[in-house]
């Protein structure tokens, strides 16, 4: 079959949604498919730091309409979720190409910006709610990214399938030789984007408690994201001495520095459970070491990390408790063995052979 891809980046561009469906096109492509991309003509990381965004994303999106209604003839369009509401755009293509639709929720819109208070509930979030409804329902097949999201699509009359991101293949070389010994200061690591979605005003007041404390822990954000300047002011209100910037980490080099911590910490405001899915929870899982969760304790996440006998799982404003936590962790150092780290190759063999299974049924 010949398929397109349609997303609003795609490697060389480090977004992490275009390289997991590059690496799908590729699982593809070995099984004797052929594969298109259509992507936005644009920078992930240059795209966040320039202003109006409902108009540059309204722009993408008729870029990549245009795009898509002159590449050859597909039987099968494949779309994630960015820009918001491209599964309409996917739509429209799919019917021209008199080609079936299949769509990779990431995030799921318009919910996620009303959530995140960037739309307000009302007429327009609702006229998006029944196109992405209409849309869902013509689709072939949707994949949800745990069964939190799965629950949210349900609203819709549509059953997901529930296939979670993987750990790419390149980082997986990475984590096959990845040396690293925690720094000689005790060392707490966020990673990655901190977007609107991720939750940072707990770590910034458990850090400030273990301050006070005099616990000798340090808390390392790496990365980036619309967040960054509001946590580094809030850093700055509360006096933190032993809190530090830096930024994004190269590709290469990830696996490593996270190594370089005791402890690694991944986010998320429970407004948003069952709308996206952190991307770096999934290397993070992979390393041998303990994995700070502040989020949703009640929802798919909480429970797949539950099953790891060093994580801590945490609610937002439960500071002092994430403080007594990393304290006991500095004083205690417990070794995590092999067999307590989740196995990401296997994973990923999993999640590729339940895409592969997926297409073959489209047949």
């Amino acid at each position: 079959m010949r398929v397109l891809f349609l997303n609003q980046y795609f490697p060389p561009d480090a977004a992490p949604t275009g390289v997991l469906l590059r690496e799908l096109a590729d699982e593809l492509e070995r099984a004797g498919h052929t594969v298109d991309f259509v992507a936005a003509r644009e920078g992930y990381r240059d795209g966040q730091r320039r202003g109006g965004r409902m108009v540059r994303e309204a722009k993408a999106l008729a870029r990549m309409l245009w795009d898509g209604l002159r590449r050859p003839r597909a039987e099968v369009v494949v779309s994630a979720s960015s820009p918001p509401c491209l599964l309409v755009v996917a739509t429209l293509v799919a019917a021209w190409h008199r080609a079936r639709s299949v769509h990779w929720i990431m995030d799921l819109y318009p919910e996620i910006a009303v959530a995140l208070g960037e739309v307000r509930a009302g007429f327009v979030s609702r006229v998006i709610e029944r196109a992405m409804g209409w849309c869902y329902r013509r689709a072939a097949q949707v994949v949800a990214l745990d069964e939190d999201m799965a629950a949210q699509v349900r609203r819709y009359g549509v059953e997901c399938a529930v296939i979670r991101p993987w750990v790419f293949s390149s980082v997986l070389k990475q984590l096959a030789v990845a040396r690293g010994e925690p720094d000689a200061e005790w060392t707490w690591i966020y990673s990655g984007n901190l977007g609107r979605a991720h939750e940072w005003e707990t770590l910034l007041a458990a850090q400030a408690i273990l301050e006070k404390r005099g616990a000798g822990v340090r808390l390392l954000f790496q990365g980036g994201g619309p967040s960054c300047e509001a946590a580094q002011a809030r850093a700055a209100e509360l006096g933190l001495r032993r809190c530090e910037w830096a930024g994004y980490v190269a590709e290469a080099e990830l696996p490593s520095s996270l190594l370089r911590g005791q402890a690694l910490a991944v986010t998320l405001l429970p407004a948003a459970q069952g709308l996206l899915w952190p991307s770096k929870l999934g290397l993070v899982m992979s390393l041998p070491r303990p994995i700070l969760w502040v989020g949703p304790v009640d929802g798919a996440i909480a429970k797949m990390l539950r099953a790891l006998p060093h994580a801590g799982i945490f609610a937002p404003g439960q500071g002092s408790e994430i403080a007594d936590w990393l304290t006991a962790l500095k004083t205690n150092r417990a070794h995590i063995s092999a067999a307590q780290v989740f196995d990401p190759a296997a994973h990923r063999t999993a999640s590729l052979a339940a895409w592969t299974a997926i297409f073959h049924a489209l047949r």
